[in-house]
């Protein structure tokens, strides 16, 4: 049988021997059957834009780490402070400028307390300008069981310990019998299952959680003031880049969607407003609207919660807001009307056109959508610009209003002592530092996964 290539070689050489060296047999050009002509198709799963996206982000090993350390700074803002018992506010008389992990003289004393009994609450150490409690009613909670006592008169640097196993459960030690270990020398407490009415609950503790960051001279807990620090200024980040985000888009998208005199005006407004300094426009907004700001916290703080929280934060924040609705926009509205400009041509904004949708639902519906990459990327990274800023202004004294505290407030107060308590800089200066350089590596990293050229 002549090999069936053989009419058509054009070698010079004889088919059969060159099918018997190569082991070539004449059922090997038999038509392949369906099952093996499956067997060669190398099947691939179709995925979505975001599954690829999500797969390039993961791919980028230097986001994803700054991913995970940001996730870690929002667990130490947000859930850190219910973890420790200090709060950003609270004064501790006798705890005044201690270093990291060090205690006060009284604290020390508490100390000797730990482990004895079912918990112990010492008053030298409670917050506020008196390191004792007055003559009242009050009462401890423990196994679910109410432990309810009265004072009457100001007891002062004393140790209640509570011990239910103990024939005297609830003991009454001062400061020296503690100091001195004499566990025999105790006042016991008449107490009853029932708190009066009005009485005050004290919390019993089973060690003396120390002060990680150390002190201020006002005696506040570094590192709850940082913890609230960085909530603050991560809070009024994302609430920055919202409103640039609202402003920017729907500007840039009515812009780019109307073309012609209208796009040119409004792209003259944007440049016109480029060129205004934004650290003078705060200036100005701070001395304008101070005092309307403040008449109107006044008037509006005990009926809406919205107006707290504005007043906690205080004028300068709120000058900030605007600031960022009056220029820090522009940016993300030059993004958006290029892309806007690049999608009313296709066909799905045409088709849309040509059934009559009006141009609302074209923007919000096919164009916004289609944009939803850059809108991302813009957004993320307007974050860290927006704490930056709101640090920045917090460190002249422009942002946040004590008691509360941003982590540039936190440096601005720091920087009085550098010299004598540098950790007080050192701690909110590396927390700001890691904020804003995670957010910035996590929006570069979303860039380079949603940027279709960059498809590896």
């Amino acid at each position: 049988m002549k090999a069936p290539f053989a009419k058509f070689s054009p070698f010079h050489v004889d088919p059969e021997k060159v099918m018997k060296t190569f082991g070539i047999e004449d059922d090997d050009f038999n038509k392949a059957s369906d099952a093996e002509k499956e067997s060669m198709v190398e099947m691939h799963k179709s995925i979505s834009y975001w599954k690829d996206a999500l797969r390039r982000f993961r791919a980028n090993t230097v986001s994803m780490v700054a991913l995970f350390v940001f996730i870690a700074c929002l667990f130490f803002a947000f859930i850190g402070p219910y973890l420790i018992p200090y709060n950003y506010a609270d004064q501790y008389r006798t705890s005044q400028k201690l270093g990291p992990f060090e205690y006060s003289d009284d604290e020390k004393i508490a100390r000797l307390a730990e482990g004895v009994g079912d918990g112990f609450y010492a008053t030298a150490i409670r917050p506020g300008s008196i390191t004792g409690i007055d003559p009242g009613n009050y009462c401890f909670r423990s196994g679910g069981k109410y432990y309810a006592f009265t004072i009457t008169e100001l007891t002062d640097k004393v140790i209640f310990i509570l011990d239910r196993d103990a024939a005297d459960p609830l003991k009454l030690y001062t400061e020296t019998a503690v100091q001195n270990g004499a566990w025999a020398d105790y006042t016991a407490i008449s107490f009853s299952d029932t708190p009066a009415e009005g009485a005050t609950q004290l919390k019993l503790v089973r060690k003396v959680f120390p002060h990680v960051f150390g002190t201020d001279s006002s005696g506040r807990d570094l590192m709850a003031r940082t913890m609230y620090g960085a909530r603050v200024s991560i809070i009024i980040g994302v609430v920055a880049a919202l409103i640039v985000l609202i402003i920017g888009s729907l500007y840039g998208s009515i812009s780019g969607l109307a073309g012609g005199p209208v796009d040119f005006v409004m792209m003259r407004i944007v440049e016109l407003i480029y060129s205004i300094p934004e650290v003078l426009i705060v200036l100005l907004l701070q001395v304008v609207l101070k005092d309307p700001l403040k008449a109107w916290f006044d008037a509006n703080s005990d009926t809406s919660a919205f107006v707290r929280a504005m007043s906690d934060l205080g004028a300068g924040i709120v000058s900030i807001f605007i600031t960022f609705a009056v220029l820090y926009w522009v940016t993300m509205a030059r993004i958006i009307r290029g892309q806007v400009l690049m999608l009313k041509k296709q066909e799905y904004v045409t088709a849309a056109t040509a059934l009559g949708a009006s141009n609302g639902r074209i923007i919000t519906k096919h164009l916004l959508p289609n944009c939803i990459g850059p809108l991302m990327i813009t957004t993320c990274l307007q974050i860290p610009s927006a704490i930056f800023l709101e640090s920045f202004l917090s460190f002249l004294g422009l942002g946040v209003s004590a008691p509360m505290a941003s982590l540039g407030s936190l440096c601005s107060d720091a920087l009085q002592t550098i010299t004598l308590y540098p950790y007080r800089l050192v701690f909110p200066a590396i927390v700001l530092t890691i904020i804003v350089l995670t957010l910035n590596l996590v929006g570069d990293g979303l860039r380079d996964a949603l940027d279709p050229r960059l498809k590896k």
